[in-house]
């Protein structure tokens, strides 16, 4: 073989293995979910917004939310004048290393809070990731959930089936709700996963067990909810339940109660048994402050 051709061929396969390379950096990226109806100057700004160029995007896999997905799973919650006609809410969703949790970032988002999106995408059993919520302009984000989950089924190669995204959607416009009328987001985030807590630890096996730690987490972080707010609650606690839960994710909502709640909630969590009937699950939440406070 001619020296000049062997040079040749090396040459030809350390470009095919460098590409093959680039092409596997770029899939690990991760997955960027556009809202189908943004105009050229909306997507150059929320592409802006995660911090991603044109020229970047051709390493991200990249999916469309349209209005029909939005009408879809968000008619049974919200008024569908509501939903409107354009589907603008665009979602990044970065695969993250085991243990890293699932890290949520807004931006142009003025009705979700990221703790609401958090608990909602737990549910979905959405795990290690970053997630980047976007608006062109300020919207209120509720279909930005869609778009998560949507990106998340790409990241993790598992489908989400339609009963889980609606227990989750389910789950947030009910929490956003709840905070709009009757408690701060704290407060309701708060509540939720106290509740979910429970029904984890298996003490929830009915509406009434539903009914009475809806009224203990009332009293626990002073939230006043009337019977309809009651009833929503005990509706998609119901479908968690029928779901089943991963007791793991009460994990990373009891770091989030720290977070916000700090040194009293957990004092409160250990001395008056706050996570009562969680046995192992106290244990490694325990555990886990533990180590990550001392």
């Amino acid at each position: 073989m001619k020296k000049w051709f062997r040079y040749l061929l090396g040459a030809l396969l350390c470009t095919i293995l460098w590409g093959m390379t680039v092409c596997a950096e770029g899939a690990d990226k991760g997955v960027i979910a556009l809202g189908a109806d943004l105009s050229a100057e909306q997507k150059a700004s929320v592409l802006s917004m995660m911090g991603v160029s044109e020229e970047e995007l051709s390493g991200y896999t990249v999916i469309t939310i349209t209005n029909q997905d939005e009408h879809k799973y968000l008619d049974s919650y919200v008024d569908p004048s509501v939903i409107g006609t354009r589907a603008l809410s665009s979602v990044m969703v970065t695969p993250a290393e085991e243990g890293h949790g699932v890290v949520v970032t807004t931006q142009n988002i003025n009705y979700c809070t990221t703790g609401m999106y958090r608990n909602a995408l737990l549910t979905a059993g959405v795990e290690n990731a970053d997630i980047m919520v976007v608006g062109p302009t300020q919207i209120s984000g509720t279909a930005g959930l869609i778009g998560a989950i949507k990106a998340y089924e790409q990241v993790s190669g598992e489908p989400i089936s339609d009963e889980i995204l609606d227990t989750a959607m389910n789950e947030l416009v009910t929490t956003g709700e709840l905070v709009t009328k009757s408690a701060s987001d704290e407060e309701v985030e708060a509540l939720i996963a106290y509740i979910k807590a429970k029904l984890a630890a298996g003490e929830l096996e009915n509406e009434d067990d539903i009914r009475k730690a809806i009224k203990e987490g009332e009293e626990k972080f002073g939230v006043s909810l009337d019977d309809s707010e009651e009833q929503q609650i005990v509706d998609f606690m119901l479908k968690i339940k029928k779901l089943g839960l991963d007791p793991n994710m009460l994990l990373d909502q009891a770091a989030d109660l720290y977070d916000k709640f700090g040194d009293e909630l957990l004092n409160k969590a250990t001395e008056e048994n706050f996570f009562s009937g969680l046995g192992k699950i106290m244990d490694s939440i325990a555990g886990f402050f533990k180590g990550l406070f001392q």
